[in-house]
């Protein structure tokens, strides 16, 4: 009985780990795939420091 609880622990491990890892790919790299233009008060303050 403690088998399938272990094995059944384990695999929801696996599966959070798995979940959050795709939602930490996702904030980082974007959800849109980068194809539209960045904006925002970082962006403009980037643009007014370079020139």
């Amino acid at each position: 009985m403690e088998t399938w609880r272990l094995k059944v622990g384990i695999a929801a491990l696996f599966a959070c780990l798995i979940l959050t890892a795709a939602v930490l790919c996702c904030c980082l790299f974007g959800f849109s795939g980068g194809t539209e233009e960045m904006e925002g008060t970082f962006v403009e303050a980037a643009e007014v420091m370079k020139g």
